[in-house]
């Protein structure tokens, strides 16, 4: 097609024909050689519009297809480029989501386990609450009212003990009722700290 088109007559050469063809009809102004020749020259002019034409159109197709190949490397680089950048926050979105199920499995298994020991706690506090207290083997479980009793009854016979000049009986007697003070301060305390802990539980 371009070989053809390159091949017709340049529009210089093609106007030099088209002069001489109608002066030449005028020359001969009667017969069909005139209009032949007249009509050649129109047919001539014709093609060489539709040449002029058909360049013009072919150029501007030309420079289309230049445009549309540049935009098409260009649109091919950034589809490269976006694909690269695709792999890469698809790689970090896997390192994260397996960094995401491993912080879950380990707070999984450290609920786990508090809920394991606050299970056992509260098995160990409703033991302790439910089993009656531990009297060390040789003592007696005495109702603090009797120490209390047994302890005004010993000051009473260090009193008379006292009056009577009996001086080691009044010190043995003022001795227990002292040894008996002590314990009852230790058991109030003992049951003032056990109050405490079952109002704070």
């Amino acid at each position: 097609m371009t070989e053809h088109i390159s091949a017709l007559p340049a529009s210089a050469e093609t106007t030099d024909v088209l002069r001489f063809l109608r002066r030449f009809a005028d020359l001969m102004s009667t017969g069909s050689n005139s209009d032949n020749l007249l009509r050649a020259a129109g047919l001539l002019e014709t093609h060489s519009r539709l040449l002029k034409e058909t360049e013009e159109l072919l150029q501007a197709e030309r420079i289309r297809a230049d445009a549309g190949a540049e935009t098409r490397k260009a649109f091919e680089l950034r589809i490269g480029e976006l694909e690269r950048e695709v792999l890469a926050l698809t790689s970090r979105l896997a390192d994260r989501q397996a960094r995401t199920e491993e912080v879950v499995a380990e707070m999984e298994r450290r609920q786990g386990e508090f809920l394991q020991r606050a299970e056992e706690a509260e098995a160990q506090l409703v033991a302790i609450r439910e089993a009656p207290p531990e009297i060390p083997k040789g003592s007696v479980a005495v109702p603090l009212s009797n120490l209390q009793l047994a302890k005004a009854q010993f000051e009473s016979l260090a009193a008379l003990f006292e009056k009577s000049g009996n001086i080691v009986s009044q010190v043995m007697c003022e001795a227990s009722a002292s040894a008996l003070g002590r314990v009852i301060v230790d058991a109030a305390a003992h049951d003032d700290a056990e109050g405490r802990a079952q109002n704070a539980a």
